[in-house]
């Protein structure tokens, strides 16, 4: 059986099938947070690593770093997922509120804040997330296969 043939078992493989090929190629069960669609990816990887290679640990410490480079984002800076010029909308209670991305903060209604997420703020008077809020980070967009970024 080929790797391809390969990779396409494992997509077949059930919830069960696929807790047991981790516990099979990690000598321990698969933590119970990892949600099945990334197990099948990390077996998949596992099965291709004797032909294309594992990462050097030059390539592991560069992931790594770009996973730390979110948590150190400086705060009232504008989510990465809204680029500068993207022009937002919301209706809230009836009303619709129009917000432009700028290069630091965003205009709404010819006032700038810091973030969007002070902008959802001084919209509903409560604290919300403003990607969250305008819908560039709505769990909903992956049931309607949209992504955030058009």
């Amino acid at each position: 059986m080929d790797i391809e043939d390969r990779i396409a078992a494992i997509e077949e493989m059930t919830p069960t099938e696929l807790r047991a090929a981790w516990r099979d190629a990690n000598g321990i069960p698969a933590p119970p947070a990892l949600g099945l669609a990334l197990i099948k990816r990390a077996l998949a990887a596992r099965l291709q690593e004797p032909e294309a290679g594992k990462l050097t640990q030059v390539e592991l410490r560069q992931l790594g770093a770009l996973g730390r480079k979110d948590e150190h984002r400086k705060e009232g800076r504008v989510s990465t997922e809204a680029k500068p010029g993207t022009w937002l909308s919301r209706t809230w209670h009836g009303e619709v509120h129009e917000v432009v991305v700028l290069e630091s903060g965003c205009e709404y209604r010819g006032q700038t804040f810091g973030s969007l997420s002070a902008v959802a703020s001084h919209i509903t008077g409560a604290k919300w997330s403003g990607p969250r809020f305008f819908g560039l980070s709505s769990p909903r967009l992956g049931e309607l296969k949209v992504a955030a970024n058009g």
